[in-house]
């Protein structure tokens, strides 16, 4: 089992999502079942659904949140069945669904927002604070006074993340569990940073468990523990950690063919035992392309700056711009 993140080992905690060989009828006579891999998600920990769309990533989640009884299988969330969790369990879900105008309720961004902690029982003072922290994050603010039916996708997108997150600064009552379908579509980039430093906030800080669908393949090496690629027919292939699972994608989600190399690389760092979320020695850095490199090409004798008769030796800015993700730091 992977570790959560920093001190927050997945073993020593019971899982908060688990699911065993789920099995799905719908109406039009079609199934899905996920089969002999066991999907868990523990305190801290962040897993990744991926697949082709009809592969059940979005059934599997509304199974978790108990929208859906199982025909066949197991599904349990915070200790519990899903499909009968009770208010004072789902207090602790935040969930963000794949439309966001099903989850949307007030006829203005405040109105919406405030809707969840008002439920909850929470104090107006605290309210207030939660809803303006919430809307500050994901740029809404500024328009907090305006009608919904206003905005466009993305800032529908966006609202449905500050809604269904508004309790993250709140002390006390945060989020146990989070469930996102397809958080990142319709985000531009400051919306997909903002999101994945939240989520990474609130794994350090409150040990909360995400687990969230996207076809945004170049995110989850930032985010996520563990990758589980589903197939048609909802079969969970196979799991493990991203540098694991993600080369073996043969389609590279919502990215171009241009991001496929740079994609390739992080992986193979990531292999390598490469912290793609901390700095990273440039030398160190620079030695870990190297090998890339040569790998790539068939050319394990050979240096680069090197040549070999008949042979062009790639040079490793071809590979694309390196993002902000992997940060290097001189030295002296």
């Amino acid at each position: 089992m992977n570790s959560g993140i920093d001190g927050l080992p997945g073993p020593v905690f019971a899982p908060v999502v688990e699911v065993d060989d789920l099995r799905h009828h719908f109406e039009d006579g079609t199934s899905i079942r996920t089969g002999d891999i066991r999907l868990e998600v523990y305190p801290g920990e962040c897993v990744v659904l991926i697949g082709p769309n009809g592969s059940g990533k979005s059934t599997i989640l509304n199974h978790i949140l108990g929208l859906s009884k199982p025909f066949g299988g197991t599904v349990l969330t915070l200790g519990k069945p899903s499909h009968l969790l009770e208010d004072n369990h789902r207090a602790h879900i935040a969930a963000v669904v794949q439309n966001p105008d099903d989850q949307l309720i007030g006829p203005t961004l405040k109105d919406d927002v405030a809707f969840l902690p008002v439920n909850l029982g929470i104090a107006r003072g605290d309210v207030a604070r939660l809803v303006e922290s919430s809307l500050r994050r994901f740029g809404l603010w500024e328009s907090g006074d305006r009608v919904i039916h206003a905005l466009s996708v993305g800032e529908r997108r966006r609202l449905a993340l500050a809604g269904a997150l508004v309790l993250c600064d709140g002390e006390g009552f945060g989020p146990k569990l989070i469930v996102l379908d397809e958080p990142f579509a319709a985000l531009d980039p400051v919306g997909r940073k903002t999101l994945t430093e939240l989520m990474l906030d609130m794994r350090a800080r409150h040990g909360t468990a995400i687990i969230l669908t996207t076809h945004y393949l170049q995110a989850v090496p930032d985010i996520a523990d563990r990758v589980y690629l589903l197939g048609q027919g909802g079969r969970i292939l196979r799991a493990g950690a991203p540098f694991e699972v993600l080369p073996t994608v043969p389609v590279w989600g919502s990215e171009s063919a241009s991001d496929a190399p740079w994609f390739a690389l992080r992986m193979e760092l990531a292999s390598r035992g490469a912290d793609l979320g901390t700095d990273l020695d440039v030398a160190r850095l620079a030695d870990l392309i190297e090998e890339w490199v040569l790998k790539s090409v068939g050319a394990s004798d050979q240096r680069v700056g090197g040549s070999r008769a008949g042979s062009e030796m790639p040079c490793p800015a071809r590979i694309g711009p390196v993002p902000k993700s992997v940060r290097t730091t001189r030295t002296p």
